[in-house]
């Protein structure tokens, strides 16, 4: 694992050159959701197995884009922003709401946990953007339950329409890496030098 200390963009390069270390940086053919293929796939599940580097990459993420955002509690995207949503929720006290993909049939049947006020704001936080499609469900089941969603805080933006998807829905979305910067920081590591 690499070191955690140093400027901020030294340990945002750290993290990345940890993700391709663990394996959630793959090159290759990869078909992605929106059924496009990728020489380039972000398998960040596999953060939830490295709790040192999801704790990182968590309070990354905050410290980029908790500043900039108006929020009363965040929401991670099911399922895989849970994990940072919870550590970020944890470190900094922010009530956390969890958004189910399908409502029990049992219970309260909610598809919104947690305690909140309608009209109170939510941020929602994601791990990978790319038609944006999963950070607009998400959306409209907060929006349903009288909640006002004021942004999106992403890890990483693939570059390929989501953003300014979601920008068209009145949504403003801070995302930690680019796929472009991403791919820079695994050709500068030292072992990929004659690459470049």
């Amino acid at each position: 694992m690499s070191s955690d200390t140093g400027s901020f963009e030294e340990r945002v390069n750290n993290f990345v050159v940890d993700l391709y270390e663990i394996g959630g940086l793959k090159f290759g053919d990869f078909k992605m959701k929106v059924g496009i293929n990728s020489p380039v796939y972000l398998d960040l599940r596999v953060l939830a197995s490295h709790p040192k580097i999801l704790e990182t990459l968590a309070l990354l993420l905050w410290e980029f884009a908790g500043p900039l955002v108006e929020r009363d509690h965040i929401c991670g995207v099911p399922y895989n922003a849970l994990p940072i949503a919870t550590i970020i929720a944890a470190k900094h006290n922010i009530p956390m709401l969890i958004r189910r993909k399908e409502a029990k049939n049992y219970g309260t049947k909610k598809l919104i946990e947690g305690q909140f006020t309608e009209g109170q704001t939510c941020v929602i936080i994601e791990d990978v953007v790319t038609s944006g499609s999963s950070i607009l469900e998400t959306v409209q089941d907060l929006e349903n339950e009288g909640l006002k969603v004021t942004a999106a805080v992403v890890i990483v933006d693939r570059g390929q329409g989501g953003k300014k998807n979601l920008a068209d829905q009145g949504l403003t979305v801070h995302n930690l890496l680019t796929l472009s910067k991403v791919s820079t920081c695994y050709l500068d590591m030292p072992q990929n030098s004659l690459l470049i």
